[in-house]
C-alpha cells in the first residue's frame, strides 16, 4: 500500500524537517482534491484522478496510485467513493508505518 522505498528517498533527499512539510501539504491538497470532488457532483473527475494519482504517486501512496490510474480512465462517483476510503486506509497506514519505524530513515 505504501512505497516505502519511496518514503525513504524523499526523507534523504530533503531531510526531516521539509519531509514533514511535504507530507502536510500532500495530506492537504489530496484532502482538499477529494472535498472538492465529493461536493462538486461537475467537478471533472478524470481530472481529479489524474493530480490525485501523481499526487500519490510522489509521496508513495502506491495503492492510491494504482486505485487513481485505474479511475482516471473510467471516472465515476462509484470510483470517487471507492478513492475516499483507499486514501482513509492508505493514510492511516502511512502514518501508523512512520509511528512504528517502518521507514529506513
Amino acid at each position: 500500500m505504501i512505497n516505502w522505498d519511496r518514503v525513504d528517498e524523499l526523507r534523504s533527499d530533503f531531510g526531516e524537517d521539509d519531509f514533514v512539510e511535504i507530507v502536510a501539504l500532500f495530506i492537504d491538497e489530496v484532502e482538499g482534491k477529494l472535498d472538492e470532488m465529493v461536493s462538486d457532483p461537475h467537478s471533472d473527475l478524470a481530472e481529479g484522478f489524474h493530480f490525485l494519482k501523481g499526487s500519490a504517486a510522489n509521496l508513495g501512496f502506491q495503492g492510491l496510485f494504482q486505485a487513481t490510474a485505474a479511475a482516471e480512465v473510467t471516472p465515476d462517483a462509484e470510483r470517487l467513493a471507492e478513492i475516499v476510503e483507499i486514501f482513509a486506509t492508505s493514510k492511516a497506514s502511512f502514518f501508523d508505518g512512520l509511528g512504528r519505524g517502518q521507514s529506513a530513515a
